[in-house]
């Protein structure tokens, strides 16, 4: 290879280069070009209202609606993964499949009422997420701390859990008024058998919720035996929603 040619060959290695670090980065000019992948890539470009918007789905290369919840004075933004009305409890997506299994449910339709992202979306945008949270209501209450949980991938994928009743880590976590921070709290998923959820009748790690609970009571999913008292399971339009977010100075 002559100098000449060795001198532009590493002049076109350089440009690849400096075009996958630029992209890795996603930032400017260029992340605009990109397809949001999440709702934070929404509030990063300047979006700062709840509401529903477009995300990329890699799996069929496509533009789905959803739910975004933006927390703009909390740098974050949270992605509506699955949410379904007490009037729905018995449907197997929301009784007994966990978050593991593809259980799709009006996927290309975000709704709060009924709807289940499939696997595949949930995938694609846990991999551009780092936080979990259930919620209850979320249209009636927002977030007021009360009936919701919260956690970080890293100490509790969701995604891939299965397990009968494991002391998992939580940032947060409140249960008809019991809460605590940044403390284990009991989990339940069994494939063709439970949804993800917390049995609060049932103590064993450091979040003790049972004061106040029903036998067997079942929260943020599998909606068995259910509780007036907690927000999901107020009445038959009460609806149970789970989320993925993350904050711009997690990344």
């Amino acid at each position: 290879m002559s100098v000449l040619a060795q001198f532009i060959f590493s002049l076109v290695v350089l440009q690849m280069s400096a075009e996958i670090f630029a992209a890795n980065q996603c930032s400017g000019n260029l992340c605009n070009q990109l397809p949001p992948r999440s709702c934070l890539d929404h509030l990063k470009r300047g979006s700062t209202s709840d509401g529903y918007y477009k995300i990329y789905n890699e799996d069929d290369d496509s533009l789905d609606s959803v739910y975004c919840d933006m927390v703009p004075d909390a740098a974050a933004a949270w992605t509506l993964v699955e949410s379904f009305a007490l009037s729905h409890k018995d449907e197997d997506p929301f009784r007994k499949h966990p978050l593991k299994v593809n259980a799709p449910v009006n996927e290309k339709s975000a709704n709060f009422n009924r709807y289940r992202m499939s696997q595949p979306q949930m995938s694609s945008l846990k991999s551009v997420s780092t936080h979990w949270r259930a919620t209850c209501s979320f249209p009636v209450y927002g977030i007021d701390g009360r009936d919701q949980a919260r956690s970080n991938f890293k100490d509790f994928d969701i995604m891939t859990y299965i397990g009968v009743g494991v002391c998992k880590k939580m940032e947060y976590v409140n249960i008809r008024g019991h809460k605590c921070g940044k403390c284990t709290a009991r989990w339940w998923a069994v494939l063709n058998a439970y949804s993800l959820h917390i049995d609060s009748s049932f103590a064993g790690c450091e979040f003790v919720p049972t004061v106040g609970a029903v036998a067997s009571e079942d929260n943020f999913g599998h909606p068995q035996f259910i509780n007036p008292n907690f927000r999901c399971h107020e009445n038959a339009n009460s609806t149970t929603n789970w989320w993925f977010g993350g904050y711009q100075c997690s990344e």
